[in-house]
């Protein structure tokens, strides 16, 4: 397989080192390579977790055909997905992780499966400006179950089996020792079987309404062991922003890639243009989108700040009584098992177990945790046994803590390893691992409640690393004594703890890592006078600033920096303006006006005055909040010298009678950071003595 890429080196990183595709590798092979019939990709991080493809036995047409039944289609996603490992250009298709392999593999598989079942071709040399078209309007418009018509496809052929009497043929049969019934069996559909023969995964038809309820019905009275009511909740006529682009991005990469290096492709997959280059992907998800994307844009700062109080409580003052807790309930269980096994109560093993659960409970209703506010009920499986409130609530203290006063990226945090804090100069600094942009590890300044939450991660997790030796924090020791990853549940924590983390609709907010790295930038800005871009660029581990500034940039194209200023310029309208000592505060809220007298909800009304201040520039002098910096009304300044705003050398009472200052009693630079939430905040202190 030694094919030439002299032509195509500049698209790869290291190029001067490429001569052939030989030279080109994909870092996540586990036991395997390019050649291997089943890949294994191991993630680095993430609990070194594994993605098998067998490329023996991949269904995709619609009678069950499998991959390798097509010429050279194998050998087409093999090299499409070497090369997305390999290059660093993103129209090609850059990827940073096995996941996100894995994950365009399975798009890829879909695309053919569409190519086969809905124009009837298998070749990409066949494809046509048609094609393109009818293309681009199912992915943008239909989810996959409709785009590969799996419903009814799947409806037919259950109909087909039962009325053929060939159910049999879809039966396995499972024994269980669950308890006392030790010859119990289980009789199970074989959903692989199933799926398979309609050309797809059983994950595929998961979201299949019509066919999950009439199997449920069908087979539930014959004593099949099925989950759930065959209800799917999911709605297959609706898509999100990000499942468009995402799925749409994969396949203008493969045209690209096809096209610009058809010499590593076999000839019937070759194009001769280079299709949906013209494509404005980003546009077309966000107008196709008919779902939003599962991510709060905002979370409210009240409870953005109670989540991060609580779990700095958890960090500093739970966190090692908890523990110990844990480590004497396990004890008390074991000694509980211990005294059934050697005493003559009968019944099996797990049977035993279950009862010894049950004493362990009752001693810890009678032994409760001192000074610890929240409800420990029972030893195991409950949101308030004290197995989920350690492995689930404690770690989930704990990254909510790293996640909000770090910024790091998600794969960067649950990469973590033990040992990546040290302490030098009277300052800590966290070691994390930045592949996305190939910089390796680097230490960056942090916290000290940082350090404490990753020292508590470490102790959580020091049994399973002993075990699994693979030095991740992402790992817990059960009830069971068995190891495996962590929990986290950020909401999960929140209702534990009696935190509302609902939006204005009952849906429950999204942590995600947006949030998160808002809640530093407003963080950052209240806490500095003049946020500086350069410092927060290299805070935040990024390559350029032009990097930092899209980064920070939501859909609308307002840097989270600037909706922090502008959600300040409206606190300061509506709380301390006063409507005789300020031309600038009378045209601000005389433009919210219009907007409160429309019936919109509350975000929505944030977010409509968040736009229309976003041109203003807020600086604090000693007299109160200066506007002076706006363009728009620059020349009005009281301080204009020579075409220059004289903030730098403003003292009290030079700004007095300024058009564009709103006094205020307190300006910000001059506000006790603690009055910004309750004075008892934990958060806050840790924030001031960090």
């Amino acid at each position: 397989m030694a094919l030439p890429i002299i032509n195509y080196v500049n698209y790869f990183s290291d190029f001067n080192t490429r001569s052939d595709i030989e030279s080109l590798k994909i870092r996540w092979f586990k036991d395997c390579s390019y050649d291997s019939d089943i890949w294994i990709l191991q993630d680095t991080k993430n609990m070194k977790r594994t993605y098998d493809i067998d490329w023996e036995n991949i269904p995709v047409g619609p009678n069950g055909e499998k991959l390798n039944n097509y010429y050279g289609t194998v050998e087409l996603i093999k090299m499409s997905l070497l090369i997305r490992a390999s290059t660093t250009d993103k129209k090609l298709g850059m990827i940073d992780s096995a996941e996100s392999l894995y994950k365009a593999a399975n798009m890829l598989f879909n695309f053919y499966r569409y190519l086969l079942l809905i124009p009837n071709i298998s070749n990409l040399s066949s494809i046509n400006g048609s094609v393109i078209s009818q293309l681009i309007t199912d992915y943008s418009t239909k989810g996959l179950v409709v785009r590969l018509d799996l419903d009814s496809r799947a409806v037919n052929r259950f109909d087909e089996i039962i009325s053929d009497g060939n159910i049999g043929t879809y039966t396995k049969i499972r024994k269980s020792t669950k308890y006392l019934k030790t010859n119990f069996e289980k009789k199970e559909f074989d959903n692989d079987m199933f799926s398979f023969k309609l050309g797809v995964s059983a994950r595929a038809l998961q979201n299949a309404p019509k066919y999950q309820l009439l199997k449920y019905k069908t087979l539930k009275p014959l004593g099949y062991d099925l989950k759930g009511s065959g209800v799917v909740k999911n709605n297959i006529e609706t898509q999100s922003e990000t499942t468009i682009r995402k799925s749409i991005s994969v396949l203008s990469g493969l045209m690209r890639q096809v096209y610009l290096m058809p010499d590593l492709f076999t000839e019937n997959h070759r194009i001769d243009r280079m299709w949906m280059d013209d494509i404005k992907v980003s546009k077309l998800s966000k107008n196709k989108a008919t779902t939003s994307n599962l991510k709060t844009r905002n979370i409210p700062k009240n409870i953005m700040y109670a989540v991060m109080d609580e779990s700095i409580r958890w960090v500093i003052d739970y966190a090692n009584p908890l523990h110990c807790y844990f480590k004497r309930t396990k004890q008390i269980h074991k000694e509980k098992f211990e005294g059934l096994k050697e005493g003559d109560g009968g019944g099996n093993v797990e049977s035993q177990s279950h009862y010894a659960r049950k004493l362990t409970s009752q001693w810890i209703k009678k032994n409760q945790l001192v000074n610890f506010q929240h409800p420990i009920t029972t030893y195991q499986h409950k949101q308030t046994s004290i197995e989920q409130i350690v492995n689930k609530h404690l770690v989930s203290a704990c990254l909510l803590v790293i996640f909000a006063f770090t910024a790091r990226r998600r794969d960067e945090i649950y990469g973590l390893k033990s040992g990546c804090t040290y302490q030098e100069g009277g300052l800590w600094y966290l070691i994390v691992d930045q592949e996305k942009f190939n910089q390796g590890e680097r230490a960056l300044p942090t916290l000290e409640v940082v350090a404490k939450a990753i020292s508590i991660l470490e102790g959580l997790s020091a049994e399973g690393r002993d075990a699994s030796q693979f030095d991740n924090l992402m790992q817990v020791t059960d009830a069971n004594s068995k190891h495996g990853r962590a929990w986290p549940d950020f909401n999960g924590f929140c209702d534990y703890v009696g935190i509302e983390s609902k939006d204005e609709d009952g849906n429950p907010f999204i942590f995600a890592d947006h949030q998160f790295r808002r809640f530093l930038a407003m963080a950052y800005y209240y806490q500095y006078r003049d946020p500086n871009l350069f410092t927060l660029n290299w805070f935040l581990g990024h390559e350029s600033i032009e990097m930092t500034m899209d980064y920070i940039t939501d859909s609308d194209g307002q840097w989270e920096m600037q909706q922090v200023k502008n959600e300040r310029i409206i606190d300061l309208i509506e709380s301390d303006f006063r409507s005789d000592k300020s031309l600038i505060g009378n045209e601000i809220a005389e433009l919210f006006g219009v907007i409160e007298g429309q019936s919109e909800k509350r975000i929505s009304k944030m977010e409509d005055k968040g736009k229309l201040v976003d041109k203003y520039v807020l600086n604090f002098v000693k007299d109160g909040a200066c506007f002076g910096l706006t363009p728009d009304i620059k020349n009005r300044s009281k301080c204009l010298e020579n075409g220059a705003i004289q903030c730098s050398s403003a003292a009290k009472g030079s700004c007095e009678g300024c058009p564009n200052l709103l006094p205020v009693d307190q300006p910000i630079n001059h506000i006790n950071v603690t009055d910004l939430v309750c004075s008892s905040s934990p958060m806050i202190e840790a924030l001031q003595n960090g």
